[in-house]
């Protein structure tokens, strides 16, 4: 039965190959074509759309309308497989194919293709007879079935195995990209810590390099000066002495040598007193051991224990109208620094009006900047960036006006230490301010 069945088969191809499909044949042909039970469909030899299809192949495939699809809809080979295979066909190499073909259900048929070319209303088509191979049992055609199965089959597995490959190298140079970016960002930032740091170490080996070459300058009339003058009042003296032995000193000689003893007395103390404060700068070099400091406590200490800042804070000269932010500094030279500042702020207090000291502050990011002002009698613009340098007066050393004009340089180098800053403006009424900042307590 199978092989009469198979038989029709040929049989239907064989009379599409001598069937006339022009003129008056033509209705003959239609008729063959729409009521045979094969199902059968015309492709177009350009594009393999479906022209037409029988009854008997919309049944077998299950489409709502099979015309206007396109054969790979259906047929599983790749389209470089397929236009090649419709190729050979369309040049008459081949007319017996076995494809796989998916129907509308799913389902996944290997079907027999007896397809010719022929001229059908003046238009070139491929003309297909379609069977279910499944039907037969013959071993020949099972074998051949089988390797094109394998065929397709490796195929597409060559093709996933391809997109895999594409896929993890994609991956691996992506994630390549990433490990190099990552790696240029580490070295882009210590890069820049690096250039930080540099630009640090130079500005402070240039202030030093200042601070030498200006302290060598003013070494020679400081220290000398005071110590020229002892020598010279000391000769005086010994030498009133020796040229009168004999007779008892006049007033004026007690005089005379009494000058000469306090001059030497207050030069002798100066000299001290700027050895000290020398001791005191050299002493900044000492790493500072930075802790976690209240600076109203420390301003409060410094004011206990200098006569002069205890007076004026009795007298509620010093006002802090807001807590102060803890800061991060070396106790020592805190206090040093408002010790500084409040011994200045109370040298050059305005004779004519009672003295304010009022001091603010306020944190910004990781610092906190502290404001000390005064109503004292000011410094001009001209001169702020001067009062900063070591042994820098704007006044004459004198009882009213001691020290030695290194009270601000000390505040300076003490400030260095972290990394801080100190500027000068104007005041309250005029007076003095000093800016300056600290890091902020962690």
């Amino acid at each position: 039965m199978r092989r009469i069945i198979r038989r029709c088969l040929v049989a239907s191809a064989i009379a599409l190959s001598w069937l006339p499909v022009t003129g008056w044949a033509m209705l003959d042909f239609r008729t063959f074509f729409e009521e045979h039970s094969t199902p059968m469909w015309m492709l177009s030899v350009d594009n393999g759309e479906i022209l037409e299809a029988n009854r008997a192949a919309e049944d077998f495939y299950g489409f709502e309308q099979l015309e206007g699809m396109h054969i790979d809809q259906i047929n599983m080979l790749t389209p470089e497989q397929l236009e090649e295979e419709l190729k050979r066909v369309a040049q008459a190499e081949r007319n017996h194919l076995y494809f796989r073909h998916r129907l509308a259900n799913g389902e996944v048929k290997v079907m027999g293709v007896y397809t010719d070319r022929y001229n059908v209303d003046g238009r070139e088509v491929m003309i297909s007879s379609l069977y279910d191979t499944s039907e037969f049992e013959s071993s020949a055609e099972r074998h051949y079935i089988e390797r094109v199965e394998e065929q397709v089959d490796l195929q597409t597995q060559q093709l996933q195995a391809s997109r895999q490959r594409t896929l993890w190298l994609a991956m691996g140079a992506t994630l390549l990209q990433l490990g190099v970016i990552a790696i240029l960002l580490v070295i882009l930032q210590r890069l820049r810590r690096s250039q930080r740091e540099k630009r640090r170490l130079i500005n402070e080996l240039s202030f030093r390099n200042q601070e030498l070459e200006h302290l060598s300058h003013v070494m020679a009339h400081h220290f000398q000066e005071p110590s020229r003058r002892l020598v010279s009042f000391a000769q005086q003296l010994s030498q009133q002495l020796s040229r009168k032995p004999s007779r008892p000193m006049a007033d004026e000689d007690n005089e005379e040598m009494l000058m000469a003893t306090g001059f030497i007395e207050r030069q002798a103390k100066q000299l001290k007193e700027l050895v000290s404060e020398i001791q005191r700068y050299l002493s900044l070099d000492i790493t500072p051991k930075p802790e976690t400091l209240d600076p109203v406590q420390v301003i409060e200490t410094v004011c206990h224990r200098d006569p002069e800042l205890t007076e004026i804070s009795r007298a509620g000269a010093v006002e802090i109208p807001q807590p102060l932010p803890p800061v991060q500094a070396d106790a020592r030279q805190l206090k040093m620094i408002f010790r500084a500042l409040l011994h200045n702020a109370w040298l050059y207090r305005d004779p004519e009006r009672p003295l304010r000291i009022r001091i603010t502050a306020r944190t910004l990011d990781e610092r906190v900047e502290f404001r000390v002002e005064d109503n004292g009698s000011g410094i001009a613009p001209e001169y702020r960036k001067q009062v900063l340098e070591i042994f820098s007066r704007l006044v004459p050393h004198s009882e009213q006006y001691p020290g030695t004009g290194m009270g601000l340089a000390l505040v300076v180098k003490a400030l260095r230490n972290v990394e801080g800053h100190i500027a000068i403006e104007e005041g309250i009424s005029g007076g003095t301010a000093i800016i300056f900042d600290l890091p902020r307590a962690r």
